[in-house]
């Protein structure tokens, strides 16, 4: 199993600040595409939130088994909701918001706007693992897709022929169930579930052992990496 860290996404925050603010969401792609491409089989390609965006752009140019995207990105409008414009607004206001880093928002608001579901302690340990995001992508590449002539964020849906599953939280603000399921939709072999009662963090405290149900008995199913 790999794990990658996105490009400068190691270092400090503080550290990490400057280096991240420019990158473009086809920096990471292009890097994760050079770690597929390395690889002696092809692997089933997995990612939550943002990274749930970049595994459909990482399996749309890869060989893969299969793509797992838990609670993806949405690019442009659609993602736009009162919690996700009030973890954004302070930055938005600022001049030139797609040229500076995104910091992540206090502790009382993530815990009420993305992990609302978890415990304090639980919401207390994703929140310490925050770094500094792109300006760039947020602002730019996803929020306002239509002004970047490149469309890097645009998905090859038709490219991606083999297994999909999409989660979705029950009770997501970040990514509402609809938009997850609107992504599951775009596929020919795609598979939704979602998780009752979960915020967007499908991966962590009780929704952990639901989610990872789900994936075990759609890999089932669907024989992934019996067929790679």
């Amino acid at each position: 199993m790999h794990t990658p860290t996105l490009r400068h996404h190691g270092l400090p925050l503080r550290e990490g600040a400057a280096a991240i603010a420019a990158l473009s969401i086809r920096d990471y792609a292009d890097d994760l595409v050079t770690l597929v491409a390395s690889l002696e089989s092809p692997p089933l390609l997995v990612g939550h939130s943002m990274g749930g965006l970049l595994v459909q752009l990482v399996a749309a140019r890869t060989a893969h088994a299969g793509v797992i995207a838990a609670c993806p990105s949405a690019v442009g409008p659609s993602g736009l909701n009162p919690t996700t414009l009030g973890i954004a607004l302070g930055h938005a206001l600022k001049p030139k918001p797609w040229a500076k880093p995104v910091h992540p928002p206090t502790f009382q608001r993530f815990w009420r706007g993305v992990a609302e579901a978890q415990t304090e302690e639980v919401a207390r340990a994703a929140f310490d693992d925050l770094v500094c995001e792109s300006g760039r992508i947020l602002f730019f590449e996803l929020a306002m897709p239509w002004l970047d002539r490149a469309r890097v964020a645009k998905v090859d849906y038709g490219a991606i022929t083999g297994p999909v599953l999409v989660i979705g939280g029950g009770h997501d603000r970040i990514v509402p169930p609809r938009l997850a399921r609107r992504t599951a939709a775009r596929y020919a072999n795609a598979t939704y579930v979602e998780i009752p009662g979960s915020d967007h963090m499908v991966f962590y405290g009780e929704a952990l052992p639901v989610t990872m149900g789900h994936i075990d008995d759609w890999m089932a199913d669907h024989d992934v990496f019996t067929n790679t």
